[in-house]
């Protein structure tokens, strides 16, 4: 089974990596070699062709693949094994240069042997590795098997959208530590449906604390209602039934609206918490309900509450396992998918590139209440293609 690299075993082969470069670089500028083609380095060396070949490459390519960055680790796949580098330099010692001049590119050669050793693996091992590496970390695969999911889970469910998004303004009440004031957006810009899919959720984001479920009596949430200003028309149909617990979230129907066609829907409602106790954390969650192929997911926190909260961002595996304590939470966890972005005071960095409109819709959030904007600070959670059936969760911890 091949290794699995880790970020400090990638660390160490391009480390490395680098050595063998600057060292052999030095080596192939030797009047015994220089400018000289493998073949002819062969036959004078009394060395292995392929070997020279391999080793004169570093001077036909005296950085990366790039041409602008020092090389990276796959320069240790690409060159000839230890023993071969040794024999290479051993035949530069006899055509009569210097071992103090090679000490360099020895010394590289013992290192590379060394690394080679601590992971335990043979370099022939160690290239097979770091091509799995680099397939899976590539942003460019990652996001083309992301792009391969979103058109299964479209197909499948009839549903999808151009971007999911979700907007959210929280305050302390003055006169009590432990209630709070929240206004949120929640909507789809870009959603389609087929004539048989089923009615489209808009459920108002979902509060934790010590990722412990706020309950209904601790949530006292408003009737919500369409945004209508940026919801396409004729409007879609609103659902009345209760899901859950009341004025928990909306069901939109489009049938007015022909198969296939993209609409825009947006539902706002207003939602008190009063926390029977406040943990050392507080997670809010954003689940990616559809396939969607963008996701903006926005928190504007009032300045007394951000001054005393470390804000950060993660992705996880939508399922029974969000109610896990923190520690537990790596069992769920997506990598390296969020941009996470801090908006600064006010709604002058709320643009996104993903809705045209967010800025807009973020400033009806404020005005439609009368909230103070700059009174605020902001958090971004954007992803491309996030995974279907995964949620996005915003964690704020007590400094």
């Amino acid at each position: 089974m091949p290794l699995i690299l880790t970020d400090q075993m990638i660390r160490e082969a391009t480390q490395v990596a680098l050595e063998l470069h600057i060292a052999f670089t030095s080596v192939l500028e030797l009047p015994c070699v220089k400018d000289r083609r493998a073949a002819t380095l062969a036959i004078e060396l009394g060395v292995g062709r392929m070997t020279c070949q391999r080793i004169v490459k570093i001077s036909k390519s005296p950085q990366g693949s790039n041409g602008t960055s020092p090389p990276g680790p796959e320069l240790l796949a690409n060159l000839p094994g230890v023993n071969g580098l040794r024999q290479f330099l051993d035949a530069v010692v006899k055509a009569g240069v210097s071992q103090k001049q090679l000490a360099a590119a020895y010394a590289a050669v013992d290192a590379f042997d060394s690394f080679l050793r601590e992971i335990d693996q043979s370099q022939t091992a160690f290239a097979s590795a770091l091509l799995l590496h680099q397939q899976g970390s590539d942003p460019d695969r990652q996001r083309a098997r992301r792009e391969d999911l979103f058109d299964a889970a479209s197909v499948v469910t009839g549903q999808s959208a151009e971007t999911t998004i979700s907007m959210m303004a929280i305050r302390p009440r003055p006169t009590d530590t432990k209630t709070f004031e929240q206004i949120v957006i929640r909507g789809y810009a870009g959603m389609r449906a087929s004539g048989s899919a089923m009615p489209i959720r808009l459920p108002i984001n979902m509060a934790y604390t010590d990722f412990r479920n706020v309950t209904g009596e601790e949530a006292a949430r408003q009737p919500q209602k369409l945004v209508e200003e940026f919801c396409t028309r004729p409007l879609p149909t609103i659902d009345t039934r209760v899901i859950k617990s009341e004025h928990l979230a909306h069901i939109i129907n489009p049938e007015h609206i022909p198969t296939g066609e993209p609409f825009d829907c947006f539902a706002m409602q207003n939602t008190e918490w009063t926390f029977k106790e406040v943990g050392r954390q507080v997670a809010i969650w954003l689940y990616i309900d559809y396939p969607t192929r963008h996701c903006t997911f926005d928190l504007h926190l009032h300045r007394s509450m951000d001054s005393t909260l470390e804000t950060s961002a993660d992705c996880h595996l939508w399922g029974t396992s969000l109610l896990a304590p923190p520690e537990d939470l790596w069992m769920t966890r997506f990598a390296d998918q969020i941009q996470f972005t801090e908006l600064g005071s006010g709604l002058e960095s709320s643009a996104s590139e993903a809705y045209s409109r967010q800025k807009e819709l973020t400033l009806h959030l404020f005005k439609e209440h009368g909230w103070d904007p700059s009174e605020f600070v902001g958090y971004r959670c954007e992803m491309e293609l996030p995974v279907w059936r995964s949620a996005v969760c915003l964690i704020m911890t007590g400094r």
